[in-house]
């Protein structure tokens, strides 16, 4: 197999098989010059007549990274020219998810007369009606997957192609060009870390984003994305692994423990020592997000019933967390879960999925015991009277998922022999980045590896490392004991990765699996 084939079959397993397709994949266009999902125009004119009245202008975003970028691409872009616009970002506890009727109430006492929601809204019927009962108009931006009916809003911009903070760009840019302002190219960072950070494909529109945005990260002068890095000890490049892994769950800190205005103040200031203030501050409360989520995990994961649902409930789970409580429990077991946070009268519930099995329908079958449900396919979020939660627990514990969607599948790519890693191989693969959702790094089979020299590493002496054939693995949270393996002959599934170590670099093998050869 050569070089080229083993290109191809990346491809084909991507579903890129068509030269156009191909060429779309490794030469995406700018976002600017891809069409808007939606029509703008009713929503520009109904933003004008405000404008031209004086009317305040209020943007509803949420508190996490999509909500939070999408709120500081629109507040930026009209705050450019029209000074009376404010942003809101609900509180958790306070407010809850999404539209309320609290958050409208707010916005309003500040003298609101038009409300933006972005990442939210497309599903809040009883909350649009009665902001237009109040007299205040409402304009809908939102991926979300919409119900039967749509909201009563006097626009709605809606399309479940790429994230909130996308369809924002899309709508800001459409503004700008009517409106003849300067074309705003940095705000594509920002997107950059929504579309990433959302986990959504990152396949055509979102490739685009990634790709584009990334590069706008890479050279931004944010000063709070700045003090970001700083914090995080991020140097450059920046790498969708930095967005995922080390910037979003300190943007998402804020919203989780406290109250996400921080993050947008962070985002949004022009003050380098505000910025690393609350840089500072953001890093010290994702410490106690992680400390939080460690202790509730370990709870949760010795709680549980193996059930075809895992569904775990505790008063000391705090309901910013449970959605890491449940994505936990589905990557130790493989199943769908659901963590619940009780509270005095109302309880809050969070839930994830595995492939083949959508949750929000699952739990939407069982509505009649919630006070409310949303999500989509892998993930969903509900209020539950505390009377009902034993009900839902007995109810929904075991739904009839096929036996195969329960057994975790280890994904290859392809089997290649370990000659044939190489730099030729490394560079090529690195042409399919940014990585992701839909575009994931490449796995490899290599059976008959010999290993050698294997010792442990981390504070548990949880990983491993050890040499495989000329190269060096690494194997990150080993589940048995190094013992396990011989020294001889093993089947390795990896991915190919570099490691820099006194300014040399080399290839490296990231490990996903180890078998003994047969």
């Amino acid at each position: 197999m050569t070089e080229a084939e083993i290109i191809q079959k990346l491809l084909a397993a991507r579903g890129l098989k068509s030269k156009k397709s191909v060429d779309e994949f490794f030469h995406p266009v700018h976002p600017s010059e891809i069409k808007s999902p939606f029509d703008p125009e009713p929503a520009i004119k109904l933003i004008k007549s405000h404008i031209k009245k004086g009317n305040k202008i209020a943007i509803y975003g949420d508190y996490d990274v999509d909500g939070i970028c999408s709120t500081a691409i629109l507040w930026e872009t009209l705050y450019q020219d029209y000074k009376n616009v404010f942003p809101h970002i609900p509180h958790r506890r306070e407010e809850g998810y999404g539209l309320s009727i609290a958050g409208i109430d707010h916005c309003l006492s500040q003298g609101a007369k038009l409300i933006i929601t972005v990442d939210n809204g497309i599903v809040a019927h009883d909350q649009i009606k009665y902001c237009r009962d109040q007299g205040c108009d409402i304009i809908i931006i939102d991926h979300h997957e919409k119900s039967d009916q749509l909201p009563n809003a006097n626009v709605i911009l809606h399309s479940t192609n790429t994230c909130a903070a996308g369809l924002t760009w899309f709508f800001c840019r459409d503004l700008q060009k009517i409106e003849h302002w300067t074309l705003n190219f940095e705000h594509l960072s920002l997107v950059a870390l929504a579309v990433i950070c959302d986990i959504v494909p990152l396949l055509g529109i979102n490739r685009s984003f990634a790709k584009f945005g990334l590069e706008e990260l890479n050279k931004t002068q944010r000063p709070g994305l700045l003090a970001l890095f700083e914090e995080a000890a991020i140097k450059p490049l920046i790498t969708p692994y930095h967005v995922g892994f080390i910037i979003g769950p300190r943007l998402n800190a804020a919203g989780r423990l406290e109250h996400a205005i921080d993050s947008l103040r962070l985002l949004c200031t022009k003050d380098s020592a505000k910025a690393r203030q609350l840089a500072l501050h953001l890093g010290e409360t994702n410490r106690a997000r992680q400390d939080l989520t460690l202790q509730s995990t370990e709870h949760a994961l010795n709680s549980i019933n193996l059930t075809n649902l895992l569904v775990v409930a505790h008063e000391s789970y705090d309901e910013g967390i449970i959605g890491l409580i449940a994505a936990k429990l589905v990557e130790k077991h493989h199943r769908p879960a659901i963590a619940i946070s009780i509270g005095e009268k109302i309880s809050k519930g969070s839930a994830r999925s595995i492939p083949g099995f959508h949750i929000t329908d699952h739990l939407r079958s069982y509505s009649h015991l919630l006070e409310n449900v949303g999500g989509h396919a892998m993930a969903a979020g509900f209020t539950i009277d505390n009377s009902r939660i034993q009900d839902l627990i007995s109810s929904i514990s075991n739904p009839d998922i096929p036996a195969d969607l329960l057994i975790k599948k280890q994904r290859i790519d392809l089997e290649i022999p370990l000659g044939f890693v190489n730099l030729d191989l490394w560079i090529a693969i690195q042409k399919f980045e940014p990585f992701g959702l839909g575009n994931p790094t490449p796995v490899f089979l290599t059976k008959n590896v010999q290993i050698s020299n294997i010792r442990k590493m981390g504070k548990l002496n949880q990983h491993l490392k050890f040499n495989a054939g000329d190269f060096e693995a690494v194997y990150f949270n080993v589940p048995l004991d190094a013992e396990r393996y011989p020294l001889d002959a093993v089947d390795l599934v990896y991915q190919i990765g570099e490691n820099t170590w006194n300014g040399t670099t080399k290839l490296q093998l990231i490990v996903k699996d180890i078998q003994s050869s047969p």
